[in-house]
């Protein structure tokens, strides 16, 4: 009976522990985001200048195709880790539940 009551106490745990590292991964997603939304407008900023005539566009590309390219990692990163963090919460979650059934389970067949 002490067992269910243990794992009940262990899978609590986890699963708290799970969603403390979710809320913290889509604190650092939401950082992520601000900062490509930077990035987008001074990329843009910058094509603006330069795509005044046909004959500065090529540069302005050119200049702005590494900033473009890190936008472009990042957006692919924010996708990874959201995907990462909804999973976390989603077995977070779960385990909790599981944990406080395996508790009210071990103090029925104490009764």
């Amino acid at each position: 009976m002490k067992t269910r009551k243990t794992w009940g106490i262990i899978c609590i745990i986890l699963g708290a522990t799970m969603l403390f590292f979710s809320h913290y991964i889509s604190e650092q997603v939401a950082s992520g985001r601000i900062e490509i939304q930077q990035g987008k407008r001074a990329v843009q900023s910058t094509e603006s200048l330069f795509g005044a005539s046909k004959y500065t566009k090529p540069i302005g590309e050119e200049v702005t195709r590494s900033g473009r390219q890190k936008i472009s990692a990042g957006e692919h990163e924010i996708v990874k880790y959201t995907t990462i963090s909804r999973n976390l919460k989603i077995g977070g979650i779960v385990l909790i539940l599981i944990g406080v059934g395996l508790i009210f389970m071990s103090r029925r067949k104490n009764k």
